[in-house]
Parts: C-alpha cells; sequence; structure tokens
C-alpha cells in the first residue's frame, strides 16, 4: 500500500506515519491494484463493447473479465443475476429503487440505515422503517412485524452499519422477507471488503435478491459501483438512464432497448474504475475473506477492550454495541464521545497531533445518531436549519479499520484519545463548547 509510505507534520513539528483509520468513507489502493489501472491506461485503453480494433477488443475482455469477477465474488450466478457497474453503492441503490418502482407494494427499511438505503425509495413511494434498540441493533420483530402487515416488496439492509459497525443478520432477514413474499436488498458498502458474503442461489430461501457496492470502499479508486439484481426484474424495468449503449435498434418514432446489464448502463461507463475494482476484489480472494474477517476480528477485539478502559478512565462513550465480548459479530468500526469536547475538535486533535486520520459528524445516518445520542424530539434542528440558521449539529467521531491497521496502531489510537480526554492538546485548539441537545441547559 503506497499511501504508507506518507507522514504526516504534526503541530509540535514532528513527521509520524499516517495511521489511516478512516476505511469506511474510503479505502486505499494496494499495488497490484495501481499496476492493474497503469497496465489499462497504457497498454489497452479503449471503449468496450464499440469497436473492432485491437484496443477495444482487449479493453472489452477485461471488462467482461471484472463484471464475471464481481458476481464471483459474492457467489452469484451472472445468468440470473447480473452486476450492473454505476457509479457508487448510492447510485447503485437508485437503481435498485428504479427497478423495483412499478412493482406494487412498499419498501421496508431500518433506522440504522446510510441515507443512500433510505432516501431513493422515499422518492419514489412509501417507506415503512423497523426501529433500532439504544445501541443500533435492528429490532426483528418490528422487521417481522411490518412484514406480516403485509404488502411490503423490498426489504432494504445495510449488511454492516457505517457507525456502529453492526452485522445484522442478513441470511435470517432474507428468510424473512421471502415467507411474506417481498425481496431482500444489502446494501454491502460496508460488508464487501470485510466478510465473506454468499448471496446463494436463486431459489434459496436465504437468497440476497439484491446486492450494492462500490470500489472505493474495497481497496479501488474512486466511480466505480455496482447493482447485483435479478436479470428479470432488470430486463422489464424501464432504462434507468437511456441513450448511447442502452439500445438494439432505435428510429425516429421507437426505440428496442437492450437486455441487461446494457439497459441500465448509458453512456460510457467507468471502464477503468470497474476493471480496478475487479482487481481489487482478486486482491482480496488472494489474501481470503475468511483471513480479512478473522484480521479485523482481532483488532476489533482489541478495540473494545480498550474503549471500555477509557470509559472507565474518562468516561468516553463508543457508540453501538460494546461489550468486549460482542468481538466477533462486529466490523473495526469504532464511533465514540469524548465528554466535553466537539466530535470535530476530536477528529482534529487526533489529526494534528498524533497524523492519525479519523471521521466525524453523523455518517450519512442521521436517524440511527439521533437514537444512539438520545437526543429525543429533533425539531428543534429541523426547524433552525429550514430556516436557514447556523446550527452545529450533534454527532461522533469514528475510526474505522482496514486491511492493514494493526493492534499497535489501535492502542496509538486510544492512548491519543485518553490523551484528548485529559486535556494535553486544548492549546491553540482549545477546548471546543459543549453544544447542548434540544432542552437542555448549556454547560
Amino acid at each position: 500500500f503506497p499511501i504508507l509510505e506518507r507522514s504526516i507534520r504534526c503541530e509540535d513539528g514532528r513527521e509520524r506515519p499516517l495511521v489511516y483509520m478512516d476505511h469506511g468513507a474510503s479505502t486505499h489502493a494496494p499495488r497490484p491494484v495501481l499496476e492493474a489501472v497503469m497496465q489499462l491506461m497504457t497498454r489497452h485503453y479503449a471503449n468496450v463493447h464499440r469497436g473492432n480494433h485491437t484496443l477495444s477488443q482487449e479493453a472489452s475482455d477485461l471488462w467482461d473479465e471484472a463484471i464475471l469477477q464481481i458476481a464471483g465474488f459474492v457467489g452469484a450466478d451472472p445468468a440470473k443475476q447480473v452486476p450492473i457497474i454505476v457509479g457508487n453503492t448510492t447510485q447503485a441503490n437508485d437503481l435498485a429503487a428504479h427497478l423495483m418502482e412499478n412493482v406494487p407494494g412498499r419498501v421496508l427499511t431500518t433506522l440504522m440505515e446510510h441515507h443512500s438505503n433510505d432516501l431513493p425509495y422515499r422518492a419514489r413511494g412509501r417507506v415503512l422503517h423497523a426501529g433500532v434498540d439504544e445501541e443500533g441493533r435492528i429490532d426483528l420483530e418490528d422487521v417481522e412485524a411490518k412484514l406480516e402487515q403485509g404488502g411490503v416488496k423490498l426489504l432494504a439492509v445495510s449488511g454492516a452499519s457505517n457507525v456502529t459497525g453492526y452485522m445484522p443478520p442478513i441470511h435470517k432477514m432474507a428468510r424473512m422477507a421471502h415467507a411474506h413474499g417481498a425481496r431482500i436488498l444489502v446494501d454491502g458498502a460496508q460488508l464487501l471488503a470485510h466478510a465473506p458474503i454468499d448471496v446463494k442461489p436463486v431459489g434459496h430461501k436465504e437468497h440476497i435478491d439484491f446486492l450494492s457496492g462500490a470500489g472505493h470502499k474495497a481497496y479501488a479508486p474512486f466511480g466505480a459501483g455496482f447493482l447485483l439484481a435479478p436479470r428479470d426484474i432488470a430486463d422489464q424495468a424501464a432504462p434507468y438512464t437511456p441513450g448511447g449503449g442502452t439500445v438494439k435498434w432505435v428510429t425516429a418514432e421507437s426505440a428496442l432497448f437492450a437486455d441487461s446489464p446494457d439497459r441500465h448502463q448509458g453512456g460510457t461507463p467507468n471502464i477503468t474504475g470497474t476493471i480496478a475494482l475487479a482487481a481489487a476484489l482478486r486482491y482480496l480472494e488472494r489474501i481470503g475473506m475468511e483471513s480479512v474477517r478473522r484480521h479485523e476480528q482481532e483488532l476489533v477485539r482489541q478495540g473494545l477492550k480498550r474503549f471500555a478502559e477509557l470509559h472507565d478512565e474518562h468516561g468516553v462513550e463508543l457508540l453501538g454495541p460494546h461489550k468486549p465480548k460482542e468481538w466477533k459479530d462486529r466490523l473495526g468500526v469504532f464511533a465514540f464521545l469524548v465528554p466535553e469536547y466537539r466530535h470535530a475538535g476530536v477528529s482534529v486533535r487526533l489529526d494534528r497531533h498524533y497524523a492519525i486520520a479519523t471521521r466525524n459528524g453523523c455518517f450519512c445516518a442521521h436517524p440511527l445518531l439521533h437514537r444512539l445520542l438520545r437526543l429525543g424530539d429533533t425539531s428543534q434542528y429541523t426547524k433552525a436549519i429550514a430556516a436557514g440558521q447556523h446550527v452545529e449539529l450533534p454527532g461522533a467521531t469514528r475510526a474505522t479499520l482496514g486491511l492493514y491497521n494493526t493492534d499497535h496502531e489501535v492502542d496509538v489510537l486510544c492512548d491519543a484519545i485518553g490523551a484528548i480526554a485529559q486535556g494535553k492538546h486544548d492549546g491553540p485548539l482549545r477546548k471546543a463548547r459543549v453544544v447542548p441537545r434540544p432542552g437542555q441547559e448549556s454547560s
């Protein structure tokens, strides 16, 4: 990973090695992926399925291999489930909402979701939300109750939370959905590069009908994602973006559209990004996804132990399931609160004093943060934002782990959080003001 050669100049003037803990937002590409990109760009760069010259034929072969690689990585049969290339996971879920729009019924999602697995369905019809408990776990009894009401066509759920690392039982939820005549979509943005995924054969009770994912969260560059979709549903729906490459024949009066995936891939796709994504998935396969998962579980176990100590010593609060024994059932996602410090101030201090890259805010999962932060009535925020007022939003600081993180780096992170909690780096940054929750006094 060339990024590991980076160092960051900190406020004390020292150069420190980068400790990258923002994998939940975007990952870095290993050399084999970068080499695949350079090979394409310097040897085979051309548009695909549009020319008979050598470069176009070579690029088309690489593209076709990439599509098969994506399907094979998750155990899909490309004759029945087709990977459709899009720009990112948000667009993949939006495509799924489009494909299912004219199917009668409602979409059931959860209050755990990233906005990308909620808002696209809201834009196309009524959406139901299953609840979560105080640690962000999905209330499966509520899911079952809403399915039993009837009329649900799609259950949309994230394979892992980008806020808590919680991994819902997606195959159990698939059984629940299918038992009530619904299909299931798993948003695989946070799962694809962290744990084995098996969509299981079409017709299996635990089959995953739709799966979305993106390269930039799986050690490939920005700009290429996919939706794995049932071929019959994809072929029946109107083209997502009608235009070049989506048709078989066009006259001045009519158009005959292509079968999937071309039907929904208007214009030139991100060929480079897709081939890079396939290279990243091959890289993960060579390591072995079971090995990837075990590595991350060990880091999670270390992290939960250290965050328990931070809680006891400094009152640091880790959001989501956080009992040390729960290390096997979650990803390396640590969203946390440091008493008396704003989330942005913590993230800045981690960067400027320790070269630790984290993220802060609400992580595009506002309803879940509202629950985890116990905000209660949030209408005060809604009114203020709608009125154009500047509002300091509540949130958390988040460290997310990936392939090349180590247990030593987990210790560096937790030691740094402890130092911040003790006020050792207030300096010119100063201790951030605590913004009260609605209805609370300022402190």
